[in-house]
């Protein structure tokens, strides 16, 4: 039976290498810290893996950087099946450590395989057909990766068909600049990103994000600094909901944000096939209104990304454009398909804008939170995931039990797992758009 202070066990950790022969090398009662990461902005898994070895095995294998290791993590619970399932390669060894004559300590950078195969495979190839079409052909094709495409809103990106010619690039370099053209017909990005759940790379968009149900709903995490303090004494079912650490920061930049042009901006393109210029005004303000009108954000809710009140020369923030955005472009090069940059009027040249100012707006909105990692394994729960927070008010005579400010619905932008002898812990970079017009219980 797992220890009572256990929230994980490793089922099975190898290391192999194509040399090995298919040698394994079991290293499972050698691991002292595995740390994983998931970004919504990245396409595959990275981390670091730190390995004792007292029997000298390291120096038999004289490390060369392509060595694969094997994780299999399950809960702590007797007889559970892993719940984490990866290999990844291990591609530098960052530091060794001798501990005395007999031990030495090692800290391996490791990745997913298909980042590493990534960087060997720039191509050039011409497709035709959407975006999402597009980057699934060139992952399945070149890095015989699996696209998942049940977190898009309705399957389709607002942009249609095109004809895209990859100038060699690798094939995450190209599906990377695909991605940034691609939006929801209110301008809201799409996101390539992989899950510590899965070996699929994600497809997702934000609308879809901001609609799903928080994965912790019925039990929000809670922040108060005096359970914090107490985290240690509490009961397991209150401690695994008990933000452990809360980093406020500065979450909102103000002088950022005017210079990313999130506030206003303009754009102009110019097509010089016809000599026609689209011109479109985007301001954070509109952008958020047309979320909430249709639902993608809750109508009742008050915007959190700028301060609506502030006027500057007797105009709000948002009457003021602080980028010109000017764009060249050259239409109809294919009769029958709109090419990378094609547009055909002022409102889908300006989804280009708004998936900018969305992404800043998101980018500038960031809080870090840690918390035990239990609730994060049992519910499958991953970046582009929603995470519900509790933030109680620091104010002892305030009727309300929650500050309205922090407490409410995020968007999980990025995670960093941390698995350390027997505690799992996840800290996690948090955003949103909105919070509710009255704090959620």
């Amino acid at each position: 039976m797992a220890g009572q202070d256990q929230q994980f066990k490793i089922v099975e950790a190898f290391i192999t290498a194509d040399r090995f022969l298919e040698k394994e090398i079991e290293v499972s009662a050698n691991i002292f810290e595995i740390i994983i990461y998931e970004d919504l902005e990245a396409s595959s898994l990275s981390g670091t893996v730190v390995i004792t070895d007292d029997t000298g095995f390291f120096s038999k294998i004289s490390f060369k950087g392509t060595e694969y290791l094997t994780i299999r993590i399950a809960g702590a619970e007797e007889n559970s099946d892993p719940i984490i399932d990866k290999t990844f390669l291990l591609y530098s060894l960052r530091k060794n450590v001798r501990v005395n004559d007999t031990s030495s300590t090692y800290l391996f950078d490791m990745i997913e395989l298909h980042a590493y195969v990534n960087a060997l495979k720039p191509f050039s190839r011409a497709y035709t057909g959407s975006l999402e079409k597009t980057i699934t052909q060139i992952l399945n094709s070149e890095l015989n990766k699996t696209v998942d495409l049940s977190y898009l809103t309705n399957g389709i990106s607002a942009q249609g068909e095109r004809k895209y010619i990859v100038p060699y690039l690798t094939p995450l370099e190209a599906c990377e600049v695909l991605v940034d053209r691609a939006t929801t017909d209110f301008g809201s990005p799409f996101f390539l990103y992989a899950s510590i759940h899965d070996d699929n790379i994600r497809l997702g968009d934000l609308d879809a994000m901001l609609v799903q149900e928080s994965f912790n709903s019925k039990v929000p995490y809670t922040y108060s600094q005096a359970a914090t303090n107490a985290a240690t004494s509490l009961d397991p079912a209150s401690a695994s909901t008990t933000v452990l650490h809360m980093d406020f920061g500065s979450p909102v930049d103000s002088m950022l944000q005017i210079e990313e042009g999130v506030h206003g901006s303009f754009y102009t393109n110019t097509d010089v096939a016809t000599g026609i210029s689209y011109r479109s005004r985007v301001s954070i303000h509109s952008i958020l209104q047309s979320l909430q009108q249709n639902e993608i954000i809750d109508p009742s809710s008050q915007q959190d990304v700028y301060d609506e009140n502030q006027e500057i020369e007797d105009r709000d923030l948002d009457d003021f454009n602080s980028i010109y955005w000017h764009q060249v472009t050259s239409s109809n090069m294919y009769p029958d398909y709109k090419t990378y940059h094609d547009d055909i009027s002022n409102a889908d040249f300006a989804l280009k804008v708004k998936n900018n100012i969305i992404r800043q707006a998101l980018l500038g909105n960031m809080i870090t939170i840690v918390v035990p990692g239990i609730a994060f394994l049992l519910a499958k729960a991953s970046v582009g995931d929603k995470c519900r927070l509790n933030v109680l008010s620091p104010e002892e005579s305030s009727e309300k039990i929650y500050d309205e400010r922090w407490t409410g619905d995020y968007l999980v932008y990025k995670t960093k797992h941390v698995f350390r002898e027997t505690t799992h812990t996840v800290t996690c970079e948090l955003t949103k758009l909105n919070r509710p017009a009255e704090a959620i219980s």
